[in-house]
Order: structure tokens, then C-alpha cells, then sequence
């Protein structure tokens, strides 16, 4: 069963849906700027033992501000809705899991709101320095056939849908998985101004997250592919901001890795998360 809310910010509704029923974990999409469709297997997944708070975070689906720009868009806005929808909720604390860019959201929300989140996952996450930007990208060119990289030049920067649909299979250890979720990653589902806004925002010259994370006690999760090219060194790196924090890599596996290794994936999530609760 699937439920569609909204919740009143500022001047639009901010739209999220809830699967299952219990204690509810919030989950993160990323891009940024990518709809929250692609992630919907892993509301439906979570919502078999508790309650899954997929969101349609601001600029993305339909919750889209009259005015899309840096005044609008940015972490600090973002992690807003997030706290005002908990509190819409009544929850003292809740867990949280993100996904690459919705991991770096989630560790926004845990350095402005630490004693709200407990535990936290960050699955396949993006950079926490800006440092680590230009070499993740690095990864992903590397990956693309000859002429995928050419058709990458031949690509005005401006058109992110393109670029998007050429990249994509670098984030795949075995292309041939990309077809389970090629659609909920197309082009319609990009925003591309609220991508450059919020990449600029929360990855850009002189982000640095580790200095504020180091006093961040709750523990975290952080679970990615093996092959993914936001690569292990990333998520090290994250691993060294946070006090309490564990890593797992996932052999043969890319930037989805619900979608690659789904076994593995789920039960690694389900023990931490089920085993945190138990241990709260």
C-alpha cells in the first residue's frame, strides 16, 4: 500500500509517499535533481517490516517551488523540509537513508540536526570534499566506450538529459543490468537547474564536510559497490569523518546497488538498521 502526502512549505507543497506502515525511515534520492521514481524498489523493500518516507525532495517531482534558483535551492532549504516533515510526523529521531547525492543531503541534515537521525545509511554516496568531484568524474569517463565519449564532446554542457543518457552505463558494473532501471533514470526525470543548483550548493570549490561531521555520534552505515566510480576511496573518506561509522563493499557491483547486487544489499541495510534499533 502506498499513501501520497503532502506537506505545506513556505509557498508549494512538499509531496512524499509512504509505504508500509511502523517505524517510518526516510529515504533520499540523489542526481541531485533526479525524481525519487528510481528508488521506489527500495521503499517497497523496506516497507515489508517498516514504514518507508520516500520524498520528492524540493525541485524534483512535484514538489516544485514557484521559483527555481539559489534562494530557493540550496541544502539548508532542503534540510528544512526534512526536519518540518519529522516534526509533521512526531518523531523524536528517525533513520535515514540516502542515496549518492541524497547521502551528502543526509549528512547536511546530521551536521545540522545530530541528535535527529539515528542511524544513518549512506549508500553509494557522493563526495563529502570538492577535492573528490573532479576525480569521481574522472572514473566515470574511463569507463565509456571510445565513441561514448565522443558523443560526450559532441554534447553541449548544457543539455544534462544527453549527457546523462551517455554516462549512465559507466555507473554499472555489468551494463547489462541497466535496463531495470534505465527508465526511472531518463531524462524526464532530471531537473536540470535544480541539479546545478544544489551540486554547486552542497559539492562545490571549498566543501568540505569531515570538519563538521567528526562530532557526529549516531551510528552510520556507509554501503556501496566495489565498482561504483564514486569509488571506495569516497566513501573512506567518509568513513574517516565519522566517529561511528562501518563500511561494506559489494563485489560486482556499480552506483545501484539494490539494482546489482540486491541480496546482499538488502540484508546488509536490513541488519544494521533492524540491529541499531534494537541496540537504541
Amino acid at each position: 500500500m502506498i499513501r501520497h502526502v503532502s506537506l505545506r512549505r513556505e509557498d508549494f507543497d512538499l509531496h512524499y509517499r509512504v509505504y508500509g506502515s511502523g517505524t517510518p525511515i526516510l529515504l533520499l534520492s540523489g542526481g541531485p535533481g533526479f525524481d525519487c521514481d528510481y528508488m521506489i524498489p527500495v521503499a517497497q523493500e523496506v516497507a515489508k517490516e517498516r514504514q518507508a518516507v520516500l520524498v520528492e525532495l524540493r525541485g524534483t517531482g512535484r514538489s516544485i517551488p514557484p521559483v527555481i534558483d539559489a534562494s530557493t535551492i540550496n541544502a539548508a532549504k532542503m534540510v528544512g523540509d526534512l526536519e518540518a516533515l519529522r516534526e509533521s510526523l512526531r518523531q523524536e529521531r528517525w533513520s535515514v537513508l540516502g542515496h549518492s547525492a541524497g547521502a551528502v543531503l543526509a549528512m547536511h541534515y546530521a551536521v545540522r540536526h545530530p541528535q535527529r537521525i539515528a542511524p544513518l545509511v549512506l549508500a553509494n554516496s557522493g563526495p563529502i570534499t570538492h577535492a573528490s568531484v573532479a576525480a569521481q568524474m574522472d572514473n566515470v569517463l574511463c569507463r565509456l566506450a571510445p565513441e561514448e565519449r565522443d558523443a560526450l564532446k559532441k554534447t553541449p554542457p548544457d543539455n544534462l538529459a544527453r549527457m546523462l543518457q551517455i554516462l549512465l552505463p559507466a555507473f554499472f558494473f555489468d551494463r547489462a543490468a541497466m535496463p531495470a532501471i534505465e527508465n526511472e533514470l531518463g531524462g524526464q526525470h532530471l531537473h536540470p537547474d535544480v541539479s546545478r543548483l544544489i551540486g554547486a550548493d552542497m559539492m562545490g570549490p571549498g566543501t568540505d564536510l569531515r570538519p563538521q561531521l567528526k562530532d557526529f555520534a549516531a551510528p552510520v552505515l556507509i554501503v556501496a559497490g566495489r565498482q561504483d566510480p564514486l569509488d571506495p576511496v569516497i566513501q573512506e573518506e567518509i568513513h574517516q569523518a565519522l566517529k561511528n561509522s562501518s563500511v561494506r563493499l559489494l563485489d560486482r557491483c556499480g552506483h545501484y546497488a539494490w539494482i546489482e547486487q540486491p541480496a546482499e544489499f538488502y540484508s546488509t541495510v536490513r541488519e544494521f538498521l533492524w540491529g541499531a534499533e534494537a541496540g537504541a
